[in-house]
């Protein structure tokens, strides 16, 4: 096939509701579209993936059930609604995201015949069981992986479920223009806020919940705010542990410096209010979307060495990396910018310039559509006779 050509690309996720994973699907679509790639989305009734899809320019088949167990009914409706799919829309790639949508396509594809090419993003640290369907699945019924940071990458190759030459590494992309420097957002944020520029605001963009790290920060702050009064936390996102942290922030004594924004739709805006971003994620990060946002907007981020983040900065350059998990180093690496503010704007520097040579949205879904055709390729050796 002429790597130039277009392809018919069908991406499935089971999500219903926003998160990395459907950042992901949107922003690949999106870019994907724009390259004149035909793109269909398929997902759930009610998804919001559906609008997305709009969006993006792209098709949506949201039919499917993606139900979790063994629900014979539910397993045999999107069977019966992927194959009807499939026979009509023909696709290059089928691209499936989790564990629900790639059973349901690979056991599909399998029933007739194996045609199309099965490609899976993975884009978490959880272990994968080693048993004889996932070994079926991953070595037998899929020909290519993408996994979103070479941490989880190297775990994976070393694990007899999967075949190591099919499997590579491709960063998560951001949308560096929108997240450009904007020093009108900065100032009408931070002005809503009560925030001065004597004001050093240090922040974390993400879901209220254990993994992120949220309360890492908090003890940190509290470790500093007698010496560092201008110090301010803003914390942007929702999640189940909000009224938690904010009586662990009042304990602390770091209540009235912090900040909780709740979710925000207008986030390239929001993260411009920052001086400083914090990433101490304990779990499950592995290609952060936030943190290279951060680093695209110009702002030095300190981020723990979990997963794949420190895949994302050097030590000392666009940041400072920290033990996962720990407080003490979180401390002294906000020290090191709140003693030496000239630093801040040298880092951010750096770490938009890394931005755009790694991890823009361009070199993702170029990349993407590579490992697409490094797939097929795959595939085609193997149906060769």
């Amino acid at each position: 096939m002429n790597p130039n050509e277009p392809l018919r690309i069908f991406i499935l996720d089971a999500h219903s509701r926003g998160g990395g994973q459907v950042s992901y699907v949107t922003r690949l679509a999106v870019r994907l579209t724009a390259m004149g790639h035909h793109v269909t989305i398929g997902c759930r009734p009610g998804s919001v993936l559906v609008q997305a899809a709009e969006e993006a320019g792209a098709d949506c088949l949201d039919v499917f059930r993606f139900v979790r167990g063994l629900r014979l009914r539910g397993w045999l409706h999107d069977l019966r609604q992927l194959k009807r799919f499939l026979q009509s829309f023909q696709p290059d790639i089928i691209h499936v995201n989790g564990s629900q949508d790639h059973w349901i396509a690979a056991l599909c594809n399998r029933w007739m015949g194996m045609p199309h090419t099965l490609l899976r993003s993975r884009h978490n640290t959880y272990r994968v069981k080693n048993s004889l369907p996932n070994r079926l699945l991953n070595r037998r019924w899929t020909q290519y992986q993408i996994v979103v940071c070479e941490a989880v990458r190297q775990t994976l190759a070393a694990q007899p479920i999967f075949n190591a030459d099919a499997l590579c590494t491709i960063h998560n992309g951001v949308d560096a223009e929108r997240f450009q420097p904007n020093p009108e957002a900065r100032e009408r944020i931070r002005g809503t806020l009560g925030y001065t520029e004597a004001h050093t605001v240090c922040g974390i963009v993400g879901r209220l919940v254990k993994a992120k790290g949220h309360t890492y920060l908090l003890q940190a702050a509290a470790q500093l705010h007698d010496r560092y009064p201008n110090l301010r936390l803003l914390f942007v996102g929702e999640g189940v542990l909000r009224d938690a942290l904010e009586q662990e922030a009042a304990t602390l004594g770091v209540g009235e410096i912090t900040h909780f924004a709740g979710f925000q739709n207008d986030m390239p805006d929001w993260v411009q209010a920052f001086d400083i971003g914090v990433q101490p994620s304990i779990d499950c990060d592995t290609s952060s979307f936030s943190l290279k946002e951060l680093m695209a907007a110009g702002k030095p981020v300190i981020a723990s060495d979990y997963g794949g983040l420190r895949e994302i900065l050097d030590d000392g350059v666009e940041g400072y990396i920290v033990p996962a998990g720990t407080v003490t180093p979180l401390a002294e690496a906000l020290e090191k910018l709140l003693q030496a503010p000239e630093r801040c704007p040298e880092m951010g520097a750096s770490g938009r310039a890394r931005v755009l040579r790694a991890f823009t949205l361009e070199h993702f879904a170029e990349a993407t559509v590579q490992a697409y055709h490094d797939a097929m390729a795959v595939h085609r050796e193997s149906a060769a006779p």
